[in-house]
């Protein structure tokens, strides 16, 4: 398998949660997803993805005030890094504890400050009115987590921003897997129809994916809670 084919397959299997045995426990299904994006983060030098920090993000949190900040599914750090930079108070969590650890290491090398956690989307709690900002960036769909839209509402505070990115279904096609990439219009439902959030920027277009490094159709979101 080339090193861009394995890129679209190791984010099919972690952003969709299914794997080859259906009856599959979610404690297994994650240690499988840990084991794939350790590998693939941290121990796998030729592993193709964007290690600085995302383009959407940096742009949207430019004229922004710092605050409390929370990034899912972290990898190995650079989106949490980058705000940290810039004076946000971070947390991050992900199922890949050796990520994680790098992303801890290098924030010591800097003097910054990061609260993180290894746990699933499943299961970490969001809270009730605690960020400022939630990240979702090559997470996936958000298809799956029963009441996501809510959860994240809930954890947001008025004013704050939710920031997505993720491939769009016409890339997933493009690369040989139909059922890869949020279906067009999609993930903006989900929030329309869950109610109190405004939408700040929503395109689907083609862009650099921050995984592959190549020329994609991607979903870019941008929302504020009301």
């Amino acid at each position: 398998m080339n090193t861009l084919k394995m890129t679209f397959t190791l984010l099919a299997l972690a952003c969709s949660g299914l794997v080859a045995a259906q009856t599959m426990t979610l404690e297994e299904r994650n240690e499988r997803i840990r084991e794939r994006w350790n590998r693939s983060l941290v121990d796998n030098e030729k592993y193709i993805f964007n290690k600085q920090p995302n383009q959407l993000l940096a742009n949207t949190i430019e004229a922004v005030t710092p605050g409390t900040a929370l990034v899912v599914a972290m990898g190995q750090g650079r989106n949490a890094l980058h705000l940290a930079r810039k004076g946000w108070e971070v947390t991050g969590f992900d199922l890949a504890d050796k990520a994680v650890a790098y992303a801890m290491d290098q924030a010591a090398k800097e003097g910054l400050e990061l609260t993180t956690y290894i746990e699933s989307y499943e299961v970490f709690d969001y809270g009730t009115e605690q960020w400022d900002l939630i990240t979702w960036l090559y997470g996936g769909c958000l298809q799956g987590i029963e009441g996501i839209t809510g959860t994240l509402k809930e954890a947001l505070k008025p004013g704050g921003l939710f920031v997505f990115e993720f491939f769009h279904r016409e890339a997933g096609i493009g690369m040989g897997r139909p059922d890869f990439g949020c279906v067009a219009g999609s993930v903006r439902e989900r929030f329309e129809k869950k109610g109190g959030f405004e939408v700040l920027l929503y395109e689907e277009t083609m862009g650099m994916a921050d995984y592959g490094m190549d020329e994609q159709k991607l979903i870019y979101m941008v929302l504020t809670k009301k």
